[in-house]
This record gives structure tokens, sequence and C-alpha cells, in this order.
């Protein structure tokens, strides 16, 4: 028996467990390859939320949004960290910083790790708002201000030391001559110092990847957008083990329409009953982060991001009433994905993460910064971002995991009550007709 027919009797035990307390035979799926989840030998994630919505039902996927944005991101910052310093610290831990790091610095282009422009928008601007979250201290909220306070270094935390140049539009980092540490101290350091997800960035990521409320006030081109866009793909593809590098055709066509899209805030999506267009103001954006970045109620996140979906589409005609669920499915499907995604290209694409890897590279490389054009560094950095990025998998995996079994322990524990009850009264019938 292989791994498909395993999958298709998992679906028809549990098919037959809530007809049992449903009573519904009628209600089962009746061909358990409709589930395409059957077929991905390589993604768990799909088959594990197909098994939610056998059990859940319909709103599995909105349960699942609004955990995955309480309980799992509020709650593995430790292990983030833990994963970037197993993949940083290397056979060179030992050894102390170079004196050209410690009195020179390295310098680099500040584009080469601002992969998604983010330093061009200020804080303070509306898009900003949304990009920073300027209430606690953080690598991209220091860099902004060493942006703004030209020519001068600024510390962020106990061990870095950065300085920008606007003539030649470069970052210089150096070691906090205070610290005096070793390489391995060192990243331990500044990695304790960075903050790997930061909720409301985290949030603002996801949905602008959605809707492009933020990406269409940034004043940003198609071109750079499109750019940044096959950076997501790639690492979309190292997630379901496609290390090639490559990106079909078909694929650059593709995002080259959703980039335009993205710039344009009406981005158009086929949820299996037609292709729809969604919309949400920056204003829409700004209520919904306000509502759910502070939120540990994974209950309220997923009605209010199933809200902005309604308002989102409340301008498709006839076919979203007709197919409102599907609709709803769809987006939250994509959510999901984009979760994994965003997740993902934390700990890999980020200005935070970017910058220890030039750093790292230049310790290898006779003080020579070994980073550059992004997608180039996808290439360079190879066993990297396939190590951190099977960690980050191996945790969100885990979650949903951890979800179905609860799911499937309680549906198990009604099935069992209800068999007990029926065998109880069954027995109770035969005594007391051995009575009478």
């Amino acid at each position: 028996m292989g791994l498909n027919d395993d999958k298709k009797n998992i679906f028809t035990t549990i098919g037959a467990f809530t007809s049992l307390l449903k009573d519904e035979f009628n209600k089962l799926p009746k061909n358990t390859n409709s589930f395409p989840s059957i077929n991905n030998k390589k993604d768990i994630v799909p088959f594990l939320i197909d098994i939610l919505k056998v059990v859940v039902g319909t709103d599995a996927l909105k349960t699942l949004t609004g955990q995955l944005l309480t309980d799992f991101i509020d709650n593995i910052e430790p292990q983030l960290k833990t994963a970037l310093k197993k993949q940083l610290l290397q056979y060179n831990s030992n050894q102390g910083l170079s004196n050209v790091f410690k009195n020179e610095g390295y310098s680099m282009p500040l584009k080469n790790i601002d992969v998604n422009g983010k330093f061009k928008t200020d804080p303070n601007s509306d898009s900003g708002n949304l990009l920073y979250d300027t209430s606690v201290p953080s690598f991209d909220n220091t860099m902004w201000q060493t942006i703004v306070n030209v020519g001068s270094y600024v510390e962020f935390g106990g061990a870095l030391m950065m300085k920008y140049n606007e003539a030649s539009d470069t970052i210089t980092f150096k070691e906090n001559p205070a610290l005096g540490s070793t390489i391995g101290e060192f990243f331990n350091s500044v990695i304790d110092d960075m903050v790997i997800i930061n909720k409301k960035e985290f949030l603002t990521k996801v949905m602008d990847s959605i809707y492009g409320s933020v990406t269409t006030n940034q004043n940003k081109t198609v071109e750079e957008v499109y750019q940044e866009l096959q950076i997501s793909k790639l690492i979309e593809q190292l997630i379901d083990d496609d290390d090639s590098f490559v990106i079909s055709e078909n694929d650059y066509d593709s995002l080259l329409q959703q980039a335009e899209a993205l710039v344009n805030g009406v981005v158009y999506y086929d949820m299996g009953c037609g292709v729809i267009g969604a919309t949400l103001p920056l204003s829409g954006m700004t209520n919904l982060i306000s509502q759910i970045s502070g939120s540990t109620d994974s209950f309220a996140i997923g009605n209010a991001v199933e809200e902005t979906i309604n308002e989102s589409t409340a301008n498709v005609q006839e076919t979203a009433d007709e197919n409102k669920e599907t609709i709803k499915d769809g987006f939250f499907q994509k959510l999901i994905k984009i979760i994994t995604s965003i997740l993902a290209q934390s700990l890999t694409t980020t200005p935070q993460v970017r910058m220890v890897l030039a750093i790292a590279s230049a310790f290898e490389n006779n003080n020579i910064v070994q980073i550059g054009i992004p997608k180039n560094d996808m290439v360079n950095f190879k066993i990297f971002l396939k190590c951190i990025i099977k960690e980050a998998m191996k945790l969100i995996n885990e979650f949903i995991f951890n979800l179905v079994l609860s799911y499937l322990t309680v549906m198990l524990i009604s099935v069992t009550k209800k068999i007990t009850r029926e065998k109880i009264n069954q027995y109770l019938g035969i005594i007391k007709s051995l009575i009478i």
C-alpha cells in the first residue's frame, strides 16, 4: 500500500467517524481523490489542511489562520533565533574579530540589504506606520535613525554600530568597541538584540501580499515590485524543496501581472468560481492591523480577517454572493500559504538577516563582503537558505500537525463515548430481556 492509499484511508476513516457522530452519510466526501493533497508527496501542509476541513468544516481555514497569527507567531521567536544562530555559528566562532571590522567596518550598498525598499519609506508616513513598529526597539528602527543621522554612527544593541553615507548610498557596520568579542559572541549578541518576528510588521507583510494596500502607496515602480516578487518566488520554490533557482517563463509572466496589480492596488485571484478583483484601501488595512496586531484572541483575528475579505470583495457582482464560501476559503488558503512564505522570508531576506550574512561572508573572505544582487545571492548562500528554511518549515508544520491532532483527539473521544453508550444500552437491553 502506497502513501496515496494511506492518505485516502485516513479521509475514509475520518468520514466514517464524522458520519457516526452526525448521522449524515450524505454529507461525506464521495471521492477522496478530490483532495489534491493526496497526490502531493512533498508538502504535508495541504494534506493537514484538508484533514482540518473534513473534521472541523468550512471554518477550519479561518480557525487555522487565526491561530497562526496568534499562538504560532507569538511564541516562535526563541526557536527562530536558535535556528539562525545554528546556521551562523560555524568553525570560526572562537576567533577574534578582525581589526578591519573593529576599526573601519564593512561597507555595502544599502540596496543590497534592503531587498524590498523598506528604508525608502518614512516610518511617520501612512504606509510607514504599518511597515514599522516604532513602539519597540528593532534593527529596522535603528537603521532608519542611522539613515536620518547621515554620517554618524548609531548603536544597535550592545554589539553593533552602523553609519550611513548619503553620497554613496552605502551603509557601514562595525563592532561596538565596548564589546571586544569573538565572532561567536558577536553573532550571539546581535541575534539576541534582533526581533525576528514583529507581529505588526509581519501582519502588514502578509496582508499587503494579498492586497497591495501598502505597496501602492509607496510609489514603487512595477519593475521594483517585479524584482521583489521574483525573490519571493525563489523562496517559495525552496520551501517546496526546489533549489534550481529557475523561474519558468509562465511564472515570469504571472509575476509581472501580479506586480502591476499590486502597484495599482487591485489584485485579481482565481477562486475556483471565476477570477475576482480584490481591493482594500490603506485605511482598511490600517484598521485591520490596528485590530489584530496586539490581539491574542485567535477567534477574533479570524473573524477580523474574514470581515476584511468581505470588504475587499464587496464590489464583486453576483458571482461573489453565489460562491461566498468558495471565495472565502480561497482567500484563507492563500493567506496560509503567504504566512508560510513570509515566515521563510523573515529568516532569509530581511535587512537584518542580509546584514549578518554580509558580515559573516566578510569574516570568511579576508574582510571582503560577499553580498550583492539578491537573486544572485540566492545561489551563493544556497546551503544557508535551504537549512534555515527547513528549520522554519519544521516549526510551522509541527504547529499545524498539533492543531490537527487536537481536533482529531476531540473527535475520537466523542466517537468512543457514543460507541460506548450504544454498547451499554445494547447490553442493558439484553440483561432486561433475560430478567423479564
